[in-house]
């Protein structure tokens, strides 16, 4: 991730009273920003984790995650769960440090679906969602009634270059590779993809890619 998104990074953390992590529920410690969480820590700012997707995940992992993450609010974008509470959490901490109406930045991973969070929040639709990661290329502003919000580009650490570890976990979907990565997860997870695509399990794994470039015609 170039140095250009840790700068816009780094001022939101500045310009902020209030900043959100945006973990997908499904896969928490691989979704979680430890980088980002000591920046928002030495700067002294309010984090909450709001972990995402949580009517994917499962119940029992969340149950255990209530306990470990403080404090920690599960939402699904999708059907708005848990949305009021969010917005409860950050009116909660907003009194406690005496403001009214909060700047409230949005941190997190590249697709874990910040802007879906911004936009359940705000109401407005006005943060732009896409499934491709590092859609957002910059901070957008967005007014609610009760707060202020900035969307940011989601950023990886910068030791992480795993390329097969964040093409399993939807946070880099540009691999410069993409078939050696997905032969490596064929190999590592065999049945997962075969299964999604409707094709026999081959131990040639080259081969089951041309049978699914042939099924879907490409």
């Amino acid at each position: 991730m170039g140095k250009n998104y840790w700068k816009v990074v780094n001022g939101v953390i500045a310009e902020a009273d209030i900043l959100l992590e945006i973990i997908d529920a499904r896969n928490v410690e691989k979704t979680r920003n430890i980088e980002i969480e000591n920046k928002v820590d030495r700067s002294g700012k309010i984090l909450i984790y709001v972990l995402n997707k949580c009517d994917l995940a499962d119940r029992d992992e969340v149950e255990k995650l209530k306990k470990t993450l403080d404090p920690a609010v599960f939402i699904s974008c999708k059907d708005y769960h848990g949305m009021n509470l969010l917005k409860e959490r950050i009116i909660i901490e907003a009194k406690r440090i005496g403001l009214q109406k909060p700047m409230v930045g949005i941190l997190g991973y590249p697709n874990v679906g910040k802007s879906s969070v911004i936009n359940a929040l705000s109401g407005s639709g006005k943060a732009r969602a896409s499934s491709t990661a590092g859609f957002t290329r910059g901070k957008q502003y967005i007014t609610s009634r009760q707060f202020y919000l900035i969307d940011t580009p989601g950023v990886i650490p910068y030791g992480e270059k795993d390329s097969v570890e964040n093409a399993m976990i939807g946070v880099k979907t540009n691999s410069k590779d993409p078939e050696s990565d997905l032969l490596i997860i064929m190999q590592e997870h065999p049945g997962i993809i075969e299964s999604h695509y409707n094709v026999p399990v081959e131990e040639d794994k080259e081969e089951t890619l041309e049978k699914i470039a042939i099924k879907l015609k490409c």
